[in-house]
């Protein structure tokens, strides 16, 4: 699995806790949409020098990765009475809190190892409420976390196993993921018996 496919998980895990704000990537050029939403983030690619060889004759590497969570929402309205007072609570880092116990519970743990994936919090959830303008607050939360996945290569160039050739950059060939490293199926033993050894030695007397 590259980082796009562990983006993909992320997201889809992000959007079944978050299932009533919009998800977006920081990457993207988009307008801010109405509170509550969320913005993901990830890191560089942090990878192991040396692969594991697997049973298929697969070179393995395990990697990893930082994700960015940042929680923007209005908060709990606060009543009194029956009616509305117009205060809200900030409940960002409580809330966000909460997202990392759902990613801890044992069903989302199944969700990411069946993808070769893990996610771990990085303390502390960060309460980044700011002054939005001179009479309201924007409520926010972020924390961090990381993820580790493995990623796979094969073939003689390393690329067989990659989801799509050439990749969205250009990079890689159907030549290229088409070339197979080359492996010895059969070895014929070839065994001396101690009495052709001596039979061999008698002849040379």
């Amino acid at each position: 699995m590259n980082l796009v496919e562990v983006k993909e998980s992320l997201y889809d895990a992000t959007a079944r806790f978050f299932a009533g704000a919009a998800i977006l990537w920081t990457e993207q050029i988009n307008t801010k949409p109405p509170v509550p939403y969320v913005t993901l983030k990830t890191g560089g690619i942090r990878r192991d020098a040396f692969p594991i060889i697997d049973e298929e004759g697969r070179s393995v590497y395990q990697c990893g990765t930082t994700l960015e969570v940042n929680l923007y929402t209005n908060g709990k309205p606060m009543p009194s009475g029956k009616n509305q007072t117009g205060n809200f609570i900030d409940t960002a880092t409580s809330d966000l809190s909460e997202f990392a116990i759902f990613l801890d519970s044992e069903r989302m743990t199944d969700f990411f190892s069946k993808r070769g994936m893990g996610i771990l919090l990085m303390p502390p959830v960060r309460n980044l409420t700011g002054l939005q303008n001179s009479t309201q607050y924007r409520y926010r939360a972020m924390a961090e976390f990381t993820v580790s996945y493995v990623e796979e290569a094969d073939g003689q160039y390393g690329i067989s196993g990659m989801p799509m050739v050439p990749n969205s950059s250009g990079g890689g060939t159907s030549d290229m993921a088409a070339a197979t490293t080359d492996a010895i199926e059969n070895v014929e033993l070839i065994e001396e018996s101690e009495g052709g050894k001596d039979n061999a030695e008698q002849s040379i007397g």
